[in-house]
């Protein structure tokens, strides 16, 4: 017995120092080097939740995202009741790409411990990515309301304000922020985190000068943190050879060991940016395709699933399919959907249409994206009787937004996948499908870094057959629809003929002309987009055949020229 005893007493203590190891590894940032010694700990005792959590965070803070996954995992199967786990699993799967998975272990996290602000605040994060404002903004509130007296609290009701706009009295709260002496590590991070959204909303305003002064102030009081203050920063403004400075700092910080994934990929997105502004293509591929590397182990693209997806689509949504259901359609005419490829002109497009005093503007919505996917394939009988709350779901939206307006516009790219589900609902609804060169598109989105990692986004090849399947979606719409229901803009004729697109578009929203259409740049909505900068400008024409700068990497986009034949 006293062997046995012994034996125990030495396995219990081997574990223990194991841990103790392990901690002091973690308090000193060294999180992969703390890996080893946790998992260590985990053998002497396997079915303890608090040390398979510890892992997880570990291997979460090193980016070893999958083990992170499985090890919170395990640790919630042990104890399903410990909110701060599955918050925990929330992080590592939104920081993997994972956001339906991460919505899902934020609300459980909440739903345990409803005090639990900064579950609230992470959940709210993602909604506002995906566009859902209103449902971020009240995930927001819920944060501030946890926690009313913290800095992280005055930073989501900030943050609050400004997703509905609200964009004066957000700035307040995020200056009261800034202002407050921190007492802790955290707060010293909230309060750089308030300086750059405040950066973010001045952009939106299109104070650019004022962004990038608090963008500067975001990385001068944390500049180890500051990684999207420096996107924002380059986004701000055309970087000039007087920027120079402002290049070699983020790519010094891009030699940086302590960066995450995500970190590295956003600074090489800046870093890109700039050169192009600069006009050496070559540094800005070289970014880009780091950037992209990074961003395609994130989010990988299935081309035979979406293109089956396309299949089905075409195959259901006919001119037969259309005649059977028109019971379903009611005649309201509020919605223009500008959809069509990201980068293909959508923004100017959108505000040249809604800078007519009768048309609001709603910017990019995601109620198609969010909602569309479990009624495409719907038998027909639950399509009807579903057919009203999903429509008035959508007019509610609209004119929530814009109460007073004849029409009001939502521009977000996507909804060319869904336009048959909504002109079955709504076949007064108007389709402005906007076009721009293939190769010019497919770059300026290559180059981007959007809020969310679309996943045919990062990969040349995978971006060239994306937009065929695009290409044979719409063209498939052109054939179905009613010639009155949907026009095409291309962006190269909108910025060579501003007067006359703007003229036809007015005309096929059913609206009288008004001259306040030719100044897009003047148009008072904020601009939540990539495009802000470029929104805010009047309108130019240098973004025409952009490819030719980078012709010798194009790779397979070249493809997509006119006269190029793909082998099959």
């Amino acid at each position: 017995m006293s062997s046995l005893g012994d034996s125990s007493s030495a396995s219990l203590g081997a574990g223990a120092n194991a841990l103790r190891i392990a901690h002091r590894l973690l308090d000193a940032r060294r999180y992969a080097d703390a890996i080893a010694p946790l998992k260590e700990a985990a053998l002497f005792a396997p079915n303890d939740p608090a040390i398979l959590r510890q892992l997880g965070v570990a291997c979460r803070l090193a980016q070893r995202l999958p083990e992170a996954i499985g090890w919170l995992r395990r640790s919630i199967e042990l104890e399903p009741t410990a909110p701060r786990v599955h918050f925990e699993l929330g992080l590592a799967l939104a920081l993997a790409g994972k956001e339906d998975g991460a919505l899902a272990a934020l609300r459980t996290a909440t739903a345990l411990d409803p005090e639990l602000a900064e579950a609230h605040g992470k959940a709210a994060n993602i909604l506002r990515r995906r566009n859902r404002l209103e449902d971020a903004a009240s995930s927001y509130e819920q944060a501030f309301n946890a926690s009313p007296a913290s800095v992280y609290g005055l930073l989501c009701k900030g943050l609050a304000l400004g997703t509905v706009g609200r964009g004066i009295e957000a700035e307040a709260h995020l200056k009261e922020v800034v202002a407050r002496p921190p007492a802790n590590a955290s707060d010293e991070y909230w309060r750089v985190e308030a300086e750059c959204t405040r950066g973010h909303l001045l952009s939106e305003a299109g104070r650019f000068g004022e962004a990038g002064a608090a963008f500067e102030r975001s990385i001068e009081l944390a500049p180890w943190q500051a990684t999207t203050a420096h996107l924002g920063l380059v986004r701000s403004k055309k970087i000039a050879e007087d920027d120079r400075p402002i290049v070699e700092r983020v790519v010094k910080r891009l030699g940086g060991t302590d960066l995450t994934e995500r970190e590295r990929m956003i600074l090489h997105f800046a870093a890109g940016k700039a050169f192009d502004d600069l006009r050496d293509y070559g540094a800005a591929m070289e970014h880009f395709d780091a950037a992209n590397r990074i961003r395609h182990k994130i989010a990988p693209f299935d081309r035979n699933e979406f293109a089956g997806g396309v299949e089905g689509l075409v195959a259901r949504f006919t001119r037969d399919f259309f005649a059977g259901n028109a019971a379903l359609g009611r005649d309201d005419e509020t919605p223009v959907l500008v959809l069509g490829m990201p980068r293909s002109g959508t923004t100017l497009i959108e505000r040249i249409i809604s800078s007519h005093p009768q048309v609001g503007g709603s910017g990019e919505r995601s109620f198609w994206n969010e909602n569309a996917p479990a009624w495409i394939n719907a038998a027909t009988q639950k399509l009807a009787a579903g057919a009203e709350g999903l429509r008035g779901g959508y007019v509610r939206l609209l004119r929530g937004i814009a109460p007073y307006a004849l029409r009001v516009t939502d521009k977000m790219p996507f909804n060319f996948l869904w336009v048959g589900l909504v002109h079955v609902l709504l076949p007064k609804a108007r389709i402005v499908h906007c076009r721009r060169n293939p190769v010019d598109t497919c770059l300026s989105i290559y180059s981007t870094c959007f809020a969310r990692h679309w996943d045919f986004a990062s990969d040349r090849g995978d971006l060239a057959a994306f937009y065929r399947q695009y290409v044979r979606l719409m063209d498939h719409w052109r054939t179905v629809l009613p010639a009155d229901r949907m026009i095409d803009v291309d962006y190269e004729q909108a910025v060579a003929a501003p007067e006359e697109t703007a003229r036809r578009l007015i005309a096929f929203c059913g609206l009288e002309w008004d001259s306040a259409c030719l100044s897009p740049d003047r148009n008072a909505d904020g601009v939540r987009t990539a495009s802000r900068w470029q929104a805010r400008q009047p309108i130019y024409r240098t973004s025409v055949e952009r490819w030719r700068n980078y012709e010798p990497w194009l790779g397979e986009l070249q493809g997509l020229l006119p006269g190029v034949i793909v082998p099959s």
